[in-house]
């Protein structure tokens, strides 16, 4: 089975999963914001860490190693920029650093050490994340692959976050969740270097740990620029 053969049945199980949903997106959102935040997918919530982790232990057990894989962990370190669609529509930079790991040509599990800096009229502060994820490859050449991502994770504000504001009197935590999905693609511009761009989705809450009176969250769409390095 091809790799591209592998990736249209992943999504098809996803969508066939979802076609007894009336499509209910999270609070504030709609599906030009957060395409996979419908449910039950809801990869902006847990499940973004959830459905992948399933989706690799299942591709691990119905395939085969690829004993013909070379270089196969990468480092990389890429600089996203946010923005937020719901009010107070924050502006959220991040750099990120990770470690990638390929399992199988079509797919593999890494994780990401990210710093998050929102910005708003409410909100000045950093954030220290930590997210595993994983990647499924739509093309993977020796010179170009394209991958759909996701993972989720733990980010700890020094402040609470976020912030009360005139829409949303809750305050939030210190600790809360993490959790990103998009599409990315590398190109190799030097033998063992590639540069890496794409889109994604972030979403930050505490998952009603202290009540849903204390979760507020952040939602935004934005794009990534990095670097990676084949070991």
């Amino acid at each position: 089975m091809t790799v591209l053969k592998r990736f249209i049945i992943l999504v098809v199980m996803v969508f066939a999963l979802c076609s007894n949903t009336h499509a209910q997106y999270w609070e504030g959102d709609s599906w030009y914001n957060n395409p996979l935040g419908f449910e039950p997918v809801k990869l902006h919530t847990s499940m973004g860490f959830i459905i992948p982790a399933v989706a690799v232990g299942t591709c691990l057990l119905l395939t085969k190693r690829d004993t013909a894989l070379a270089h196969r962990l990468s480092v990389y370190n890429e600089t996203g920029l946010g923005w937020g669609y719901k009010f107070p529509y924050s502006f959220m930079p991040q750099n990120n650093t990770g470690i990638n790991f390929q399992l199988r040509r079509f797919m593999s599990i890494g994780v990401e050490f990210d710093v998050y800096a929102p910005r708003d009229e409410y909100n000045k502060t950093v954030g220290f994340a930590i997210r595993p994820f994983a990647r499924f490859y739509a093309f993977n050449r020796e010179k170009w692959r394209l991958y759909f991502e996701s993972g989720g994770g733990f980010v700890y504000f020094p402040t609470e976050y976020p912030k009360p504001t005139p829409q949303d009197d809750r305050l939030g935590t210190q600790w809360n969740g993490t959790t990103k999905y998009g599409i990315g693609s590398e190109i190799n511009i030097a033998h063992s270097t590639s540069l890496m761009f794409g889109v994604r989705h972030l979403h930050v809450s505490n998952g009603n740990t202290k009540g849903v009176e204390r979760n507020p969250s952040h939602d935004s769409n934005g794009i990534f620029l990095g670097l990676s390095t084949r070991l």
